[in-house]
């Protein structure tokens, strides 16, 4: 292990600089000195047995000479394997005008005829008996059916598996057309630990889809407060034309909602009686009720909603925070990075408007995992009904610390339909929302930000004083607007400023790749989020707790690959359509990890997170293969763990992982 010892050179004004000697243990000594404010470094490499170091390109990562691609001599099967990668590499051509649709993904179609009828397999019988469109003969099935995978990582904990005779590892506890119970496993094993939360039942669901589910609260919101529910909202139907962009008298109706809440809201606050005495209780689920008296004797209770200082609290200060990612930032996925050290987990970004139709997809990210302690869920959309109605949703039925309202995404998409980064050129319906939603929480209303719309014009400054009077508990500012791409490194001077004039708890969140990275936050900032850093390296959490370099090995690099799939087989199934997720939200994690340097092959420890590696050979194959951007080899990885693919099997990354100066 590397040893490391690091100086501050600052004054009392602050941490400016940061002077970091490493041992390498062979012979190196290399003498960083870090400058903070600009995250930019500079190296005095002090040598006994290497030449002296080479000179690099603006922007590339400082990898040491005698492992660049560049400086060593490849050999006749290396170049034969580069160029067989290169073949099978799935490749977008570069257009202009209007993108085409990515054609998704190919996987092994199974026809409906094929495949076990879920039903017979579970009660032994099937009400649509001979008529039922799926396969209830076993042994066809099981005759048809791949070899086994390997040793089941259900049956190995649970001392079951769930999946019985469909899971494709099930060598060990597959008995003709039975599946066998290890009892003594099973009695041992504390299904509190690993019961899934949040896991909507499907009699809600059903009440979701067929419009029948409840929403009082919002519907004695709208009416208290004089507002109109949009037509395809009212009665629970949610019309989600999420690609259009909003008319102008959606816009306009929108808008007199906001000043109707406003003026009602307004009028409330400042309101009083002279024959009516009141007095104020609390109960027992921390619901505010007020006993009135009228003139006449006559006792009446009214329900009011909390004030923010009254509501559930979550400490945010000098916690770590994993970033809400979409696709990526999913529940077996954040299991890893419990087990590295974050604090606060939050599910993927979830549209509010699919989650009031039930759409089975949408409600699945709102799933936590009991080793996730604090867990929140992140929600968007432009709309006060649907909003409100998925908060609702979330308070009676779901186990969160903290509801997200995302106000920072700036992807087309989301943008156009008026939810996401846009609403913060919509601060009336920021505050509609937020009262709204907050009205019928009792956990912390959070919001996340970017910096504004144009780097050259930001307004986060301007929202952030008024979120804690809007109901908002905790901000989070991207330090990136919401045109700015990825090319130049998040302004946490701005970040700082914004800090500074809140009345609410600060989170960070901009490049933080490095646990130096962490002395560009201040006092003021309460909690820091971390993103694409930890999706290159999970481990980042560990690093920045311990204040240390850790060199991890490929090997156990490549046990977190395995730990990912084994919770993915846990999560999503150990049977044909399990593996198959499993796979693919593998494949996406591994095009962003693939870009990780190895601490110990870089001239300085100190490494930013746009800085492109060139080519490069890692110590040893398994090394240089995590390292690889050819989806072939990621492939071929996510074999070692899920067998192999079938032979039109075909992967493309949802996110741009390999641009480093064009990702959004």
């Amino acid at each position: 292990m590397d040893s490391l010892t690091s100086e501050n050179n600052s004054g009392n004004g602050g941490s400016d600089s940061v002077s970091v000697s490493v041992s390498s243990g062979n012979g190196d000594v290399v003498v960083e000195t870090v400058d903070t404010t600009t995250a930019t470094t500079t190296a005095t490499t002090t040598t006994t047995n290497t030449s002296a170091t080479t000179s690099r390109k603006p922007g590339e990562a400082p990898i040491k000479s005698e492992f660049l691609k560049a400086n060593r001599k490849r050999t006749n099967e290396e170049m034969e394997a580069d160029e067989k990668a290169q073949s099978t590499t799935s490749t977008v051509p570069q257009t202009t005008g209007k993108p085409k649709k990515v054609k998704k993904q190919k996987s092994e179609y199974i026809p409906e005829s094929d495949r076990l009828c879920q039903v017979f397999l579970k009660e032994k019988s099937c009400p649509y008996g001979d008529s039922c469109k799926y396969s209830h003969d076993l042994q066809k099935y099981l005759s048809t059916k791949q070899p086994s995978l390997g040793k089941c990582y259900l049956y190995e904990t649970y001392g079951e598996c769930k999946y019985g005779i469909k899971c494709l590892f099930g060598g060990d506890h597959i008995d003709g057309i039975n599946s066998i119970v290890n009892k003594e496993v099973s009695d041992k094993c504390d299904q509190s630990q690993h019961q899934l939360q949040n896991d909507v039942s499907n009699d809600i669901r059903v009440m979701l889809t067929k419009k029948k589910y409840p929403f009082k609260k919002t519907e004695e919101y709208f009416i208290k407060n004089n507002l109109e529910l949009r037509r395809n909202q009212k009665g629970n139907k949610n019309n989600n034309n999420n690609n259009k962009k909003e008319t102008k008298s959606e816009e306009s109706k929108e808008d007199s909602n906001v000043n109707a809440a406003k003026v009602d809201v307004k009028v409330e606050e400042t309101t009083t009686t002279t024959d009516a005495t009141t007095t104020q209780t609390e109960d027992n689920n921390s619901n505010v009720s007020l006993i009135k008296q009228s003139h006449e004797g006559v006792e009446y209770h009214v329900e009011v909603p909390l004030k923010p200082q009254e509501k559930k609290k979550l400490d945010w200060k000098n916690q770590l925070y994993l970033a809400p990612l979409t696709t990526v930032g999913n529940l077996p996925f954040r299991r890893i990075c419990k087990s590295l050290g974050v604090d606060i987990t939050c599910g993927e970004m979830a549209l509010a408007s699919n989650i009031v139709q039930g759409h089975k997809g949408e409600l699945a990210l709102l799933k936590r995992h009991p080793s996730e302690d604090k867990f929140g869920v992140q929600l968007c959309g432009p709309h006060l009904d649907s909003m409100m109605s998925s908060a609702e949703f979330i308070e009676d039925n779901l186990n969160v610390d903290f509801v997200d309202v995302n106000s920072g995404c700036p992807i087309d998409l989301i943008c156009n339909m008026g939810a996401g980064a846009a609403m913060m050129d919509r601060q009336n319906r920021m505050e509609m929302i937020l009262r709204g939603m907050s009205s019928v929480l009792t956990c912390p209303l959070t919001i996340k930000l970017r910096v504004g719309r144009t780097e050259e014009n930001p307004n986060a400054h301007k929202i952030i004083p008024n979120l804690g009077s809007w109901g908002a508990q905790a901000v989070t500012v991207h330090g990136r607007s919401r045109t700015q791409r990825y090319t130049r490194l998040a302004n946490w001077e701005y970040i700082k400023q914004c800090a500074e004039i809140s009345p609410i708890p600060v989170i960070g969140n901009g490049d933080i790749y490095n646990w130096r990275d962490i002395e560009k936050s201040s006092d003021s900032i309460s909690a820091l989020m971390v993103a694409r850093g930890a999706l290159i390296k999970p481990w980042i959490f560990t690093e920045i707790k311990e204040k240390r370099d850790w060199d991890i090995s490929a090997s156990e690099r490549l046990d977190l690959v395995k730990q990912f799939a084994n919770y993915g087989l846990d999560h999503w199934g150990s049977d044909q359509l399990g593996v198959d997720n499993t796979r693919h939200f593998l494949l996406n994690w591994l095009s962003f990890s693939h870009r990780y340097v190895p601490v110990g092959i870089l001239e300085t420890s100190y490494s930013k997170i746009n800085e492109r590696p060139p080519g490069y050979f890692g110590r040893s194959d398994l090394e240089t293969l995590l390292a690889s951007n050819q989806v072939s080899d990621w492939i071929k990885i996510s074999e070692m763990f899920l067998g192999p693919v079938p032979s039109n099997y075909d992967f493309i990354p949802k996110h741009n992982s390999n641009s480093y100066d064009a990702q959004g």
